[in-house]
């Protein structure tokens, strides 16, 4: 990979093909008005210090979507973890523990707006480039009314997806379910030069088994990407791959 413009060397520890984890975490929201872009990125850049300390944390997608009419700012978070015990263990800390502001839990603080956050299992992922082609993605939720095993319709339809997804040029997919709110996601990866926006969704590649029905559909700029492998050897601990025109932090890069 080439070395990145924001903290030190190049991104290592992140290849091409299967990623295989078990368990994943998605956050979306909005930002109060008067929280800019470069407020975000610079905060989201200190407080990752901390964040992608937690056990079993493989990367973070942060998504940056701005709604042309009224000006606000979607953002959030979607992450792949080793093991379902470690993504549990994320909800937990984030939503019990973490305090960046003394006396304010992080999920309850008062510029994050209607937040919805998941923990997933994962059906399958793989990334079909290096991750400094991801520039886009797209995240849809579709709810299911299958009473069986959600799980294993999704096992075996991965295959189908994936194929589709490499024939389509996209530089990853992953396919996850949350079987307590009867849930299918879909995160799909592209370039900017892909035409992500206007692209057919993969989820008609959905078993009609399963009678998913789309409840949330956002394509969304990379704001940052969160990198603890590349940290841990020595890399670049984040990225900003959609700068420009996305700003990078103004704080001073990590020490690795």
């Amino acid at each position: 990979m080439t070395t990145h413009p924001y903290g030190p060397g190049p991104l290592k520890g992140y290849g091409v093909g299967p990623v295989p984890m078990e368990a994943a975490f998605t956050s979306d929201f909005a930002l109060a008005a008067g929280v800019g872009v470069q407020d975000i990125v610079d905060k989201q850049e200190v407080e990752r210090r901390v964040m992608d300390e937690r056990p079993g944390m493989y990367a973070k997608y942060m998504p940056s979507r701005i709604d042309v009419e009224t000006g606000t700012h979607f953002t959030g978070g979607r992450y792949l973890f080793e093991t379902w015990a470690d993504v549990l263990d994320y909800e937990r800390f984030t939503s019990q523990e973490l305090e960046f502001e003394p006396g304010v839990r992080f999920w309850e603080r008062p510029f994050f707006l209607g937040v919805e956050r998941y923990v997933w299992r994962v059906a399958g992922a793989h990334h079909f480039t290096p991750l400094d082609d991801h520039h886009v993605s797209r995240f849809e939720r579709f709810r299911y009314a299958y009473e069986g095993d959600a799980g294993a319709v999704l096992g075996r339809v991965w295959p189908a997806l994936r194929d589709e997804a490499g024939a389509r040029g996209l530089g990853g997919a992953w396919l996850l379910w949350q079987p307590e709110h009867r849930l299918v996601g879909l995160h799909t990866i592209a370039s900017r030069d892909h035409g992500l926006e206007g692209a057919p969704s993969l989820g008609a590649l959905l078993p009609t088994t399963l009678g998913a029905a789309p409840v949330f559909d956002r394509v969304s700029a990379t704001l940052a990407l969160w990198l603890p492998r590349s940290r841990r050897a020595g890399g670049a601990p984040s990225a900003y791959p959609m700068s420009p025109p996305l700003p990078l932090p103004t704080v001073a890069p990590q020490e690795v």
